[in-house]
């Protein structure tokens, strides 16, 4: 009779997939980014950005899902949260097997002048 066959070796051992870090206020607008003719139109509001980012930590897809507001002020608030939002970059997460992960969120912004 033929010898049992070896046992398998053990698998390698799982670990707990992390979250990727997505820190966006490194990367926020400040008060001297708010643009001029925002500022004379007082434009105010809140833009919310659903973002992903690659395995690499760059942001490769970011929409407005909710804007600043309607007048064209209010736009140039949502362009410029997506112009710095692109400008930052993240701790991708790793999976189970420890291999580098994106992944989506959204970040709020919401605009307020003194």
């Amino acid at each position: 009779a033929a010898p049992p066959a070896p046992p398998a070796p053990p698998a390698p051992p799982r670990r707990a997939a992390q979250p990727a870090i997505m820190n966006v206020s490194a990367c926020a607008p400040k008060n001297e980014d708010y643009p001029a003719a925002a500022v004379r139109a007082e434009a105010t509001g809140t833009t919310v950005i659903r973002f992903t980012i690659d395995a690499t930590g760059k942001v490769s897809n970011a929409d407005v899902v909710r804007s600043a507001g309607t007048s064209r002020e209010h736009r140039m608030l949502d362009r410029l949260a997506l112009q710095k939002l692109s400008e930052c970059t993240f701790r991708p997460g790793t999976d189970e097997t420890g291999k580098a992960v994106g992944g989506t969120t959204e970040v709020t912004y919401v605009w307020k002048l003194d």
